[in-house]
């Protein structure tokens, strides 16, 4: 009798703990958003790291590459997580400028 109680309990806590996981959003199903900003400003390799840096302080940043020879950063992101607003605030505070 113990045993079978036990059971039933063990299996309805089960089944309710995988019926929260599947009701909480999932981040990793999220598309991540892959663009390229302009970024004026930008004269050396030490420009490039420090728009790398401050842009992967963010959150959801998969990627991010700065080139001052043609003026660009990529950035791979997860839109649940971060925004293009805080991208381009994050290399706007460096003391660069994106065009938009």
């Amino acid at each position: 009798m113990k045993t079978s109680l036990l059971f039933i309990v063990l299996s309805l806590f089960t089944i309710a703990c995988n019926q929260k996981k599947s009701t909480t959003p999932n981040k990793e199903t999220v598309a991540e958003i892959d663009l390229v900003y302009h970024v004026e400003g930008m004269t050396c390799d030490h420009c490039e790291m420090s728009i790398q840096k401050g842009v992967n302080e963010l959150n959801g940043i998969t990627l991010v590459e700065a080139n001052h020879e043609d003026s660009t950063a990529h950035v791979i992101y997860n839109p649940a997580e971060t925004d293009a607003k805080e991208i381009i605030a994050a290399i706007e505070k460096r003391g660069y400028h994106v065009i938009q």
